[in-house]
């Protein structure tokens, strides 16, 4: 058995409504004809289920959020020289089930990475959808793990949560033949109609003034890598973690509280006191991700919303923490109140000479996030939200704390074309390191830190994502359907 290139599971009727793109999904477009199928932009979840699933209701269930969101029956398309969504009427996603249950512990183990992987990487098809994908391996009777993936252009990080609460809230509603949901007052592409109105205004001149003035002759801020960087931008990617201590992680909070900061401004302090050890430079910046979900109406749709705003900070003077998080809150209150130009339309108006080996405008990116999938129960199941595996590396490096049931999750996710996984867990464990000084001492100079060589976790295993999208069953496996 093998995955292939275009592994459909799913269909769409007959074209409905056509409607403009967003700023978000325009870029998204551009990117994705430049690179056909780049799964970089797809965004892999997975979750735990314990308990006697149906999966035919899982189905079911998975299809009920298909029809109340138009978003997952739209592809897209050129019209009049424009990417343009096109909504379709209705749509259906079918549910494979690998079973795993038959193997040996290890060797199963083993195969749920591998196809972990492997889902994650498959190529989506903008033009003919759904952009929607599940699969369910089977581990043993009352265990299974459900992966789910979906392009960007129509998802992010908070319509996953969205997702997850629908699912439980669909299957106890199936599970017990109770009625539907009500249908949702707005739909993704009432939100593109009105953030193309709101483009024409007079504030979005201002934004782009304020940007350019704010982001002008930016320095090359990036970790040296460990191999040459190849003339054109590759995505292999992989992640690397690691869960703080909870003591660690009140204590930072406590300390974020006390200087009248958030925990976000802290930990992004840090890491640019990381970067700038490593670079021995000042000016450091780093990308970021805002919900952009300014109105209440925009919370319970999925779709893509996200910005991207890059945060700027002068670290001369050899400062006191507690001096540069200040600086850092400041920077984080400028961006945050600046949000509202995409960063598409940031970069467009910088002018700025494309260069096809690096990321565009930065290259090291920071995500910080209360976890928007938390674990839920419905008709007798629990299901848990697991750790993702990197579909690819948009980023040269992208550091992420989420918050988890067990704690907040450090990680990593890296180029493996650029940086080698020592690298990357050693960078991982000074920053760790790092926020155990912080709350020793913050107001120490960033002189006075310490990056101690070797610091970090025991490596996992590696799978690297280029080899793993093609691999066989091993003897006796069933897979329904099979892929084709």
């Amino acid at each position: 058995m093998q995955h292939q290139p275009n592994d459909k599971r799913g269909s769409l009727s007959d074209p409905e409504y056509a409607f403009p793109t967003t700023t978000a999904q325009q870029s998204l477009w551009y990117l994705d004809r430049l690179r056909p199928g780049d799964p970089a932009w797809n965004i892999a979840v997975r979750f735990r289920i314990v308990g006697p699933l149906n999966v035919s209701i899982l189905e079911r269930s998975l299809n009920e959020i298909v029809r109340r969101h138009e978003i997952l029956r739209t592809a897209f398309s050129f019209v009049d020289g424009n990417p343009t969504q096109i909504v379709h009427a209705h749509g259906s996603v079918t549910l494979p089930v690998d079973d795993l249950s038959s193997l040996p512990s290890p060797a199963r183990e083993a195969e749920e990475e591998k196809r972990t992987i492997a889902e994650a990487a498959l190529p989506f098809d903008l033009k003919a959808g759904p952009l929607l994908r599940a699969r369910v391996l089977r581990l043993a009777a009352q265990e299974h793990v459900l992966l789910v993936a979906m392009h960007h252009i129509v998802s992010d990080g908070w319509s996953i949560g969205i997702f997850s609460d629908e699912l439980g809230a669909h299957y106890e509603a199936l599970a017990s033949s109770a009625p539907r949901k009500p249908d949702l007052a707005l739909q993704y592409a009432d939100y593109a109609i009105w953030q193309n109105e709101r483009s024409k205004t007079a504030r979005q001149e201002e934004l782009r003034s304020y940007w350019r003035d704010k982001l002008a002759g930016l320095p090359r801020c990036e970790f040296a890598p460990d191999h040459p960087r190849p003339p054109v931008k590759t995505n292999d990617g992989y992640i690397l973690s690691t869960v703080l201590p909870v003591p660690l992680t009140h204590a930072l909070g406590e300390l974020a509280h006390r200087q009248g900061c958030t925990f976000f401004a802290l930990a992004l302090a840090a890491l640019k006191a990381l970067i700038a050890q490593h670079t021995r430079q000042n000016d450091i910046y780093v990308g970021t991700l805002v919900a952009g979900r300014d109105r209440v109406e925009l919370e319970p749709l999925i779709g893509v919303f996200i910005n991207t705003i890059v945060l700027r900070t002068d670290l001369s003077g050899d400062p006191l923490f507690a001096a540069l998080l200040r600086r850092v809150q400041r920077t984080l209150e400028e961006g945050i109140a600046h949000q509202d130009l995409h960063f598409q339309q940031v970069v467009e108006a910088l002018c700025l000479k494309r260069d096809a080996s690096r990321p565009t405008l930065y290259s090291i990116n920071f995500i910080y996030q209360r976890d928007f999938v938390k674990p839920i129960e419905f008709a007798g199941l629990s299901m848990t939200p697991l750790p993702s595996k990197s579909p690819g590396a948009i980023y040269d490096l992208n550091f992420f704390m989420v918050q988890r049931s067990d704690g907040w999750r450090l990680s990593c996710e890296y180029n493996c074309t650029l940086y080698d996984a020592t690298t990357v867990n050693r960078l991982i464990g000074q920053l760790r390191h790092l926020f155990q000084e912080i709350v020793d001492n913050p107001n120490r100079r960033l002189s006075e830190f310490s990056f101690p060589h070797n610091v970090g976790d025991p490596l996992p295993p590696f799978v690297p994502r280029s080899r793993a999208g093609q691999y066989s069953a091993p003897p006796g496996l069933v897979s329904t359907p099979t892929y084709r």
